[in-house]
């Protein structure tokens, strides 16, 4: 039986409209007509005699509003409106793909307007959600406020990879608009300039954002240790700090958590060899009292994750 339609994922930034161009021509060539594209990337397309055609996409925000008007331009010149998806509308002329390529912009001023277009429709948006939202969650997951269970370490990497994401989508795009604006303006100082600008800025945010979550990963802590135990000051505890002791039956272990101010904390009490007698997990200060049952050797354990304050382990 002949299949007459498929279904092909495929992924396209934003800068890359060229290319997706040239790939729905070349699906035409082996004799597949694009249809339609559905949401994340599913093109659709059906059977049809190998051939020659262009396929061009245009992102107009006021045409679309328009839309019948928008469609007629297009059609007046040969070009076939087929849909519209993410805010771009495609078009095929057929017999067109020859040597030379068949253009919907007349000049590289024009489609340097549409490239202006795509960044006030698509890319304004994102810098507002990446500086409003990605940036701001990014922060207060990986300083942790409240907490520092596993949720937040999750969220914490999942914003950075979405912060990643976007600044990459932003240099892609940023190298596209430079390369049309130099096509139109020529090697211009100027273009030249502001965009060493906009690449700068770039790499200062990745770097910020690098130096930023390699910091908070870091620990900033201080041990005073005296004849009774221990004590741990911490900025950021991201670690384990132990002690051992030769402990007999009828001696007492107390930790006192004076200051929690963030972050979680684990305190621990094993003998060597042997299941932990006390253990547990905190996220506010407190008093905890453990009597010692048998003569032995103890680890005493205060580990913290994301941990900020003041806490203590005393033997009595």
């Amino acid at each position: 039986m002949m299949v007459n339609t498929k279904t092909v994922f495929k992924f396209f930034t934003i800068p890359q409209y060229q290319q997706e161009e040239e790939y729905l021509s070349a699906m035409h060539e082996k004799g597949w007509q694009f249809t339609d594209v559905t949401f994340p990337g599913f093109y659709h397309f059906r059977k049809c005699v190998p051939g020659q055609a262009a396929y061009r996409l245009d992102y107009n925000q006021e045409g679309r509003r328009n839309k019948a008007e928008y469609i007629q331009m297009f059609s007046d010149c040969g070009w076939e409106y087929l849909c519209d998806f993410v805010g771009y509308s495609y078009f095929r002329k057929e017999g067109a793909q020859g040597e030379e390529r068949e253009e919907i912009f007349c000049d590289d001023a024009s489609r340097l307007d549409m490239m202006r277009r795509v960044f006030r429709g698509r890319i304004l948006p994102l810098i507002v959600l990446f500086a409003l939202v990605i940036c701001p969650q990014l922060f207060m997951n990986t300083v942790s406020y409240g907490g520092g269970d596993i949720v937040q370490d999750v969220l914490s990497f999942t914003f950075l990879g979405l912060a990643v994401l976007y600044l990459a989508i932003f240099t892609l795009t940023a190298v596209h608009f430079f390369q049309y604006e130099k096509r139109v303006t020529g090697d211009s100082p100027m273009v030249r300039i502001k965009y060493a600008g906009v690449f700068a800025l770039i790499v200062v945010l990745a770097a910020g954002m690098g130096v930023f979550f390699w910091s908070s990963g870091r620990s900033a802590y201080a041990v005073r240790e005296n004849d009774t135990g221990y004590v741990v000051e911490a900025e950021r505890l991201n670690t384990s700090v132990a002690r051992e002791y030769d402990l007999k039956q009828g001696d007492t272990v107390e930790f006192h958590i004076t200051e929690l101010e963030r972050g979680r904390l684990h305190l621990s009490l094993a003998e060597s060899g042997k299941d932990p007698v006390f253990f547990g997990d905190f996220y506010d200060t407190g008093d905890h009292t453990v009597g010692i049952q048998s003569d032995g050797h103890y680890r005493i354990e205060i580990a913290g994750k994301k941990a900020e304050g003041t806490f203590e382990a005393v033997i009595r």
